[in-house]
């Protein structure tokens, strides 16, 4: 006798409310339903249900049996699905969605350290800037870069990181060209602009609490960061570049920041995932690691 099967028989019945309805939902006979009700009433030595040709009710013992058994049932199958997937998490694929300007910065080298450590496990990553509605794509963890949408309000959000973000030029290019002292001074120089910041032609400034916005016209505009800094060590011009990016050639001396006594705006890094129940031990974790990888790089 399989006394959790049993149980698992009455608990149906009583919400089903005949055996009938009770066999459809379990996919066994009504015979077989019937019995096992009778069966565990057999092994409590008391009665659960009164029946009559049309209506089956509860007892006094059964109504008390059946509030205590769904929830130590709910419980064990809890259990039992928690003991299971721990099992399997952390293997199969992991897929994550990332924009390409994050992942050329900084977040490469986190992926590469993560499928290492979990040998079992690869990681499918899609990279792509043009993600507006993230929801509807295939993954276990979207990246998102910047402000959150209205898309992503229907799922899980956690703050990861944020970058902060520096004007800079090369020495040869500030050497050669009107000194930058205030933000209006850039109009008179060539601006490169990587549309991935989303910053849509508008750089903002604060300093002393005035904030100033500046509309550039740019003389170049790409979008991938690794493009925009090859083009400032070529001398072409002035960009705004996350200062992850910029921080080994700012103290190389190969780039120089300017406007360094005003603040930009900074852009928040979230992981987003879909709000189940049970969320898998492989997206919890990558999710953890990756902040904890992000606190050692310093914010400036």
């Amino acid at each position: 006798m399989n006394l959790i099967t049993l149980i698992k028989s009455f608990i149906s019945t009583v919400e089903e409310g005949s055996f009938t309805s009770a066999s459809k939902k379990l996919g066994v006979s009504k015979s077989l339903v019937s019995r096992n009700v009778r069966d565990l009433e057999t092994y409590l030595e008391t009665r659960l249900m009164n029946r009559s040709t049309k209506t089956l009710s509860l007892t006094d013992a059964g109504r008390q049996y059946y509030q205590e058994a769904h929830t130590l049932i709910f419980q064990l199958e809890s259990l039992n699905d928690a003991v299971r997937l721990a099992s399997h998490e952390m293997s199969g694929t992991l897929n994550v969605l990332a924009p390409n300007g994050l992942t050329e910065i900084t977040m490469m080298p986190f992926v590469c350290h993560f499928t290492t450590q979990y040998p079992e496990l690869s990681v499918n990553l899609l990279l792509s800037d043009n993600l507006s509605d993230i929801s509807a794509q295939g993954y276990d963890v979207a990246i998102r870069s910047g402000q959150l949408v209205k898309q992503d309000l229907d799922l899980v959000a956690q703050k990861i990181t944020e970058h902060h973000n520096v004007i800079c030029a090369s020495p040869d290019y500030l050497r050669t060209n009107a000194p930058i002292r205030q933000p209006m001074d850039l109009h008179s120089h060539r601006i490169i602009e990587d549309p991935n910041l989303m910053n849509h032609k508008v750089w903002q400034f604060t300093k002393e609490g005035q904030e100033q916005t500046l509309k550039i016209v740019p003389s170049l505009s790409v979008n991938s960061v690794q493009a925009v800094k090859s083009a400032l060590k070529q001398h072409f011009g002035v960009a705004m570049l996350p200062r992850e990016l910029a921080e080994k050639e700012l103290k190389r001396g190969q780039l120089i920041e300017v406007l360094n006594d005003y603040q930009l705006s900074k852009r928040n890094v979230y992981a987003l995932y879909r709000e189940r129940t049970n969320t898998p031990k492989k997206v919890k974790l990558f999710i953890e690691e990756l902040k904890v990888y992000y606190s050692q790089f310093p914010h400036q």
